[in-house]
């Protein structure tokens, strides 16, 4: 069994989505449970409005969440983690996670936010990790991949994969669906980006 970290400096950053996504695409083959560890409990809102195919546990014990090692029956536990890096149940799932995805809007501010979250928190940790830019504007893939360049450049392992701003990720919500089960406009998009962000996280794993 691998644990997976889903974490971000700041809000608004694709972590929900992210998990949720690749928790859909991954549960085709894999049993997977997925642990929202934010009081907001966004995962859980949306999961609970939804058939995933996955298993979802909402926990902020941190007493609970030292014992994920332990869970059982799965092959991959993804994380959900609460924005910010000052709080325990990020400090106590990073000693236990087998890798680590930081999702990222690539504006200045949040790469900026982002290599604060890597320095300070990830490279010390040692754990393995990537950067999976997110909410990217279709009209600037070129902007998105000159910063891949930049971040692996300072020596910051990045997906091949980006994912591209859809209204489909806001409108499957609505729908009460996950992107790989909704239908509209931007659905096969979606699922593309996540499934190529899916078979990257499992070659590295």
């Amino acid at each position: 069994m691998k644990i997976i970290t889903v974490a971000a400096g700041k809000g608004g950053s694709c972590k929900t989505t992210t998990a949720l996504s690749l928790a859909a695409i991954l549960s085709k083959k894999k049993k997977i449970l997925v642990v929202d560890t934010d009081p907001q409990g966004s995962l859980s809102w949306v999961s609970e409005r939804s058939a995933p195919s996955f298993d979802i546990a909402q926990e902020t014990d941190v007493k609970v969440l030292q014992k994920l090692k332990k869970v059982g029956g799965y092959d991959l536990i993804i994380c959900d983690m609460p924005p910010g890096l000052d709080n325990n149940a990020l400090s106590v799932t990073l000693k236990l996670t087998d890798f680590v995805i930081l999702p990222s809007p690539p504006s200045p501010l949040d790469i900026r936010e982002l290599t604060k979250t890597i320095n300070h928190v990830v490279k010390p940790s040692g754990i393995p990790f990537r950067v999976l830019l997110s909410r990217v504007d279709s009209r600037r893939i070129n902007d998105a991949l000159a910063i891949q360049s930049q971040l692996m450049d300072k020596d910051i392992p990045v997906f091949n994969a980006i994912i591209r701003y859809l209204v489909a990720h806001e409108r499957a919500i609505i729908d009460g669906k996950l992107i790989n089960e909704y239908k509209g406009a931007g659905a096969k998009e979606g699922v593309a980006d996540f499934s190529r962000a899916a078979d990257e996280l499992m070659r590295e794993i």
